[in-house]
């Protein structure tokens, strides 16, 4: 073995075999399983799912689809907030080998249009929240896509709802007889076409084949890594659209899982919904976070149900984990790390033996590097670079755009995925920040991240961003944006004062503090730092 292979770590977690057969196929299969147990509960109103319910309804649809001409091949966009029948468009499309493109409800019109140009999709369900926008943009599209909307009780303005849908095929009675279409090429046919986040200009179209999510959903499964199972309700709080909430709805069929749905975050119903179905396991972003452990309002709800909670999408601070672990007495807090790109995890803190500021431990199924970010050399333990991702997890590519796919994923399959970062000794990652993302002061790499959970533990900061801002002589200085806890009394220059007295000269705040109301960012929680560029000029 050379010495840069040995430099290549893996997962020591068991690897459980991938099923040879399409997402459609498998998730048949798990409702045929999963009998009248109940798949998922509204937060708000406490109507139910059954799975036998989703099983019916979906093959119904698909039924109806199918007779509209859908095929294996073509795109389904489903633009909506979390409702219990998401998931039925969703297999319906799955059964017949179309891929989904998740869209999200608060796109503007610019985002949308941008978005539909990628995936093209020949049918859209929407809500009633998304479909006058939606409305709006169809008519400029050629050919102009059929949709659907998902409430029954919505205003609609003459469009067929789902309901009109499966009115128009009989209730299935050999359930058993049904078949999906048979898929040669999983492994090469996108499943989902998912948006990238796209924090640093507009998103690209993830493709996640059958085989991606096949191997990811195994990995929900697998007891020694993420382990869903029926006894441990989830609180499916994070966005369908986003490819974390979407991959753990196929986790939750595979396991006959039950979600508590909530459409949005709000703090009573949030944690009504965690003391009334006694929620086990909480994925969560770090926003909500920074509620757990800040907000007072939490310590009126008993939280006792919780088991673990499983925090990614964005960097989570050592000391925001703490103290939520410490205020709530939750026993495991798991930080997990990945893209989109990846089929959503790359790594994952094991139950026990978690290392504090760690994203955990390489997943099954894939191989890590990291590269020296100028020369490409492979690094050892401890040594800071650019993180590159290998194995079955790795997407398809960019939809409609080799020339980017090619700028990510190098000629061997190695996805370089723009992250700074080190694994130790045992194979734990350690995630620093982005790259394109680091403030450049002078010859040093100044990393945003470590900032902002300094500011953070200040008890007079309720969120913070940091970003870098042009200078003739230094090249960049970090500048904070700060927004303060209510009714808190602090000024720019004490916090400037708490940040450098805590790091060393390269990373103080020579490019000042500033208050707004809120910090920008994703739904998925991560900082929108080009709508912070854009405020510099405001302020």
């Amino acid at each position: 073995m050379s010495a840069d292979n040995e430099k290549v770590i893996s997962s020591i977690i068991p690897k459980t075999p991938t099923p040879r057969m399409s997402l459609g196929q498998y998730m048949l299969n798990c409702l045929r399983n999963n009998g009248t147990s109940v798949a998922q509960v509204d937060a708000v109103t406490g109507e139910t799912l059954k799975y036998n319910e989703i099983l019916e309804q979906s093959i119904r649809l698909c039924e109806s689809l199918r007779k509209r001409g859908l095929k294996s091949g073509d795109h389904v966009a489903i633009s909506s907030e979390n409702r219990l029948n998401l998931v039925i468009p969703t297999l319906a499309s799955l059964y017949l080998g179309a891929a989904i493109a998740p869209l999200n409800p608060t796109y503007s019109k610019a985002e949308l249009l941008h978005a539909l140009s990628i995936s093209k999709p020949s049918i859209i369900f929407v809500s009633p929240r998304s479909e006058k926008l939606m409305l709006e943009i169809i008519d400029e599209m050629n050919p102009k896509p059929l949709v659907i909307q998902l409430s029954s009780d919505a205003d609609s303005s003459g469009i067929p709802t789902l309901a009109d849908i499966l009115a128009e095929t009989e209730p299935v009675l050999e359930l058993d007889s049904f078949s999906c279409v048979e898929l040669q090429g999983y492994k090469k046919q996108a499943a989902v076409i998912l948006c990238s986040s796209g924090t640093t200009g507009l998103a690209k179209g993830v493709m996640l084949s059958h085989h991606n999510l096949l191997t990811l959903v195994q990995h929900f499964k697998n007891p020694d890594f993420v382990n869903l199972n029926p006894d441990r309700p989830l609180l499916g709080l994070l966005p369908y659209f986003h490819g974390y909430g979407f991959s753990l709805v196929l986790g939750l069929i595979a396991t006959r899982g039950k979600a508590i749905v909530m459409s949005e975050f709000d703090p009573l119903v949030f944690l009504s919904a965690i003391q009334t179905h006694k929620v086990a396991i909480v994925p969560l972003v770090p926003p909500i976070m920074v509620f757990l452990a800040k907000h007072p309002i939490v310590a009126k709800f008993d939280l006792s149900s919780i088991q673990e909670i499983i925090c990614g999408a964005a960097p989570l601070s050592e000391e925001i984990q703490t103290a939520v672990m410490r205020r709530l007495g939750v026993p495991c807090i798991r930080q997990g790390y990945g893209m989109t790109e990846t089929t959503v995890i790359v790594s994952l803190s094991p139950k026990t033996k978690n290392k504090s500021g760690s994203a955990g431990i390489i997943s099954p199924d894939t191989l890590c590097k990291v590269v020296d970010v100028e020369t490409s050399k492979v690094l050892g333990p401890r040594e800071q670079g650019e993180i590159c991702i290998a194995g079955d997890l790795v997407m398809m590519g960019y939809c409609g755009d080799p020339k980017a796919t090619a700028e990510i994923i190098d000629k061997d399959g190695w996805l370089h995925t723009g992250d700074i970062g080190y694994y130790d000794e045992d194979g734990y990652i350690f995630v620093v920040d982005r790259l394109k993302e680091l403030i450049k002061y002078k010859a040093f790499q100044v990393p945003p991240a470590e900032l902002e959970a300094i500011l953070l533990k200040h008890p007079a900061v309720k969120d913070a961003a940091v970003i870098g801002i042009p200078d003739e002589n230094s090249g960049e200085l970090p500048l904070a944006f700060v927004a303060r806890q209510p009714g808190a009394q602090v000024s720019a220059e004490e916090i400037r004062k708490f940040v450098d007295g805590q790091v060393s000269p390269s990373k103080w705040l020579r490019g000042g503090v500033r208050f707004i109301e809120e910090i920008p960012k994703s739904p998925s929680g991560k900082i929108l730092r080009r709508e912070l560029r854009k405020l510099i000029s405001k302020l």
